[in-house]
């Protein structure tokens, strides 16, 4: 990861490393420790745990404690300290930890249950507060971390911003700590080049309209099977 830690998946010194549960819970878990889904989400995303992130996505607790597959319930609008506390950096989200440690199941699983896919973030996002030379978005993150085609190819699919990464100062060789996987850059390219198609604006445009909390009544919906399959991303 960008602040300590590698992208590999080995664990490294620092707030991302071996004490990323202890960090996230002192900085974003106002709760008893015991309540503290959104924390548990982070974990199982940090160790590419695919059971335990599937399993809190579907508990009842999840939602009680006000845990959430995007970092928003701590942020306020209120910028004048000592109330305000906004995103800074990625590092503390979800979508960035699972494709920094390259769990690229655990970063479909999230993008399925409807976490943002630009900052994993629903609340007041200011690239400029961003750590000087950190991502400025997920998509950006993926391409710096190294990952897979299949991380871009996940992304483009969910509907991410692609304008938000200025590729053209992206090549082979990165400011991060990997180089930039050649097809995954190619693939981001093309994607940036071509406009989307209408079916796809379409899908993005409902699954955003239901909500994340209602993307599990797609199967209840009207609608002809392959089209409620095609919302799912089945």
């Amino acid at each position: 990861m960008a602040e300590g830690g590698g992208p590999d998946g080995r664990a490294g010194p620092g707030p991302a490393g071996p004490n990323l549960k202890e960090w996230l819970r002192e900085q974003f878990c106002d709760h008893p420790l015991e309540h503290c889904e959104d924390t548990r989400l982070h974990d199982a995303a940090y160790v590419g745990d695919l059971q335990t992130l599937r399993n809190l996505l579907q508990d009842e607790s999840y939602r009680r404690y006000g845990a959430d597959v995007d970092v928003n319930h701590h942020l306020t609008p209120d910028t004048r300290p000592p109330f305000s506390r906004r995103l800074t950096s990625l590092v503390v989200c979800p979508l960035y930890i699972s494709a920094a440690y390259h769990n690229l199941q655990c970063f479909r699983l999230l993008l399925h249950a409807g976490a943002n896919p630009d900052f994993n973030c629903n609340g007041p996002v200011n690239t400029q507060e961003f750590y000087r030379g950190s991502p400025g978005c997920v998509m950006d993150a993926v391409l710096r971390h190294g990952c897979e085609a299949a991380f871009v190819s996940l992304l483009v699919e969910f509907g991410a911003n692609l304008n938000l990464v200025k590729w053209e100062s992206l090549g082979p060789e990165s400011r991060g700590r990997r180089k930039v996987d050649p097809e995954a850059l190619q693939l981001f390219r093309e994607a940036r080049s071509i406009p989307r198609t209408l079916l796809s604006l379409c899908r993005v445009a409902v699954r955003r309209a239901l909500g994340k909390y209602r993307l599990h009544l797609i199967p209840l919906l009207p609608l002809p099977d392959p089209i409620k399959k095609f919302l799912l991303h089945e």
